[in-house]
């Protein structure tokens, strides 16, 4: 939970931001299943082009059966199908291109199917081959010294070696006057809290309390996948270990969140909750629009007027986005998601406020601080939070709405076995 609400919050990265722009899909269930059991590094995904079958780049995202992304230090997960062969619940991310047509038949007998996606006009033959893809790149996207999340778009520095410490955000093209990058955070700001024995007595630990363990990072062409986890301790007794799953592209980033309150824990604790935000730095003028609040619209002026009173405290609905834009150069298209059995109701925070002071701060005021609170976490029940963040130069700007439905629709995809 605690990373998933990290910047508050991939995996469903994505439909195209505009039918004829090349985009980064991501595939799953029958669309793939019908590659079961392969071995990944066996097939090769391609397109038909100037008479030969040209490989796209694409990578394979294990999955567990248990809803999350899997890797190998993970004791809890479990696959249909060996580490070294694809699964029915693997995803597979796509650089899928502008056009692609079909190809003239006979298809040679190296084709094993056809992957179609998008549909009429728009629809893009990809085809799966039996034969090795050509080796890329991959990007080493989360930097260990020091820590820090860097791709071509985006730099997100760790203070303390600490993923839940975050230090200087910038996104590339947003500079000042003297060409200088412009640093967008202040920092996260993280509250787990609980009542020790009774309600009143509580105890809140915050970003500074967690030390977050790095256990695996594996780099792709598209991606990179990390599996982060951390123990919480409170009078001596182990009462939470956190699972995150992080995907983290150029320009999006994705992180599964995985939680359980013992039962035992309740003979420690009273009424557990918590609360994540993100402050931003100096962000005057900027734009907020969410898909659960209508018409409203706050904006960054160092006060809240009556339409942003009202937005404050209201309940995030399970189908949910946040759109935030600078007006210069940069916008966040946030979507949080609660998996089936989610019960516990979570509130919109946002503050914005010079004079205001709520650690950890880098830098004085709320300008503005964006999150969300979780007032009750009931006990014995697994929690799965799924946080996915994209970022752009300023795409949602006209209509925030309009951008989402895109940008968050699933893409249609059908598989024709040869």
């Amino acid at each position: 939970m605690l990373t998933l609400l990290r910047i508050f919050t991939l995996l469903t990265l994505a439909l195209l931001g505009a039918p004829a722009t090349a985009a980064i899909v991501e595939l799953q269930g029958p669309a793939i299943a019908g590659l079961a059991g392969r071995d990944p590094a066996t097939v090769d995904l391609a397109v038909y082009r100037d008479g030969d079958f040209v490989s796209l780049p694409h990578q394979w995202l294990p999955w567990s059966q248990g809803r999350a992304p899997w890797f190998e230090e993970d004791g809890d997960a479990e696959r249909s199908q060996p580490a070294d062969r694809i699964a029915a619940e693997d995803h597979l991310l796509v650089d899928l291109p502008d056009s692609a047509r079909a190809a003239p038949a006979p298809l040679p007998d190296t084709v094993l199917g056809v992957l179609t996606v998008g549909t009429g006009e728009h629809a893009r033959s990809l085809y799966a081959l039996a034969r090795r893809p050509p080796a890329r790149p991959a990007p080493e996207r989360l930097r260990r010294e020091p820590l820090a999340l860097r791709t071509p778009a985006f730099q997100l520095a760790f203070e303390d070696d600490n993923l839940f410490r975050w230090g200087d955000f910038f996104y590339t093209g947003r500079t000042g006057p003297d060409g200088q990058p412009l640093n967008l955070l202040d920092s996260l700001k993280l509250r787990l809290s609980a009542g020790v024995f009774s309600a009143g007595a509580r105890l809140t630990l915050t970003n500074e309390n967690l030390d977050p363990e790095i256990r695996q990072v594996v780099d792709g062409p598209l991606a990179t996948r990390a599996y982060v986890t951390t123990r919480v301790r409170v009078a001596g007794l182990p009462v939470l270990k956190l699972h995150n799953y992080f995907l983290v592209r150029d320009q999006a980033v994705a992180v599964h969140s995985r939680l359980t309150l013992p039962g035992f824990a309740a003979t420690v604790l009273r009424e557990p909750g918590a609360r994540v935000t993100v402050d931003g730095n100096n962000l005057t003028g900027a734009r907020l629009r969410t898909s659960w609040t209508g018409d409203r619209e706050a904006r960054v002026d160092g006060r809240l007027d009556d339409t942003e009173q009202a937005m404050v405290d209201t309940p995030v609905p399970t189908d949910n986005w946040l759109w935030f834009g600078t007006g210069d150069g940069f916008d966040l298209l946030a979507r949080l998601y609660f998996a089936e059995g989610f019960d516990t109701g979570a509130r919109f925070i946002y503050q914005d406020d010079p004079a205001l002071d709520d650690e950890p701060e880098r830098f004085p005021g709320q300008r503005p601080n964006v999150g969300f609170a979780l007032d009750r976490i009931p006990f014995g029940q697994e929690f799965y939070f799924v946080a996915e963040l994209y970022f752009s130069d300023g795409d949602g700007a006209a209509d925030p709405a309009a951008y989402a439905a895109r940008r968050l629709a699933r893409p249609a995809a059908h598989w024709q076995p040869r």
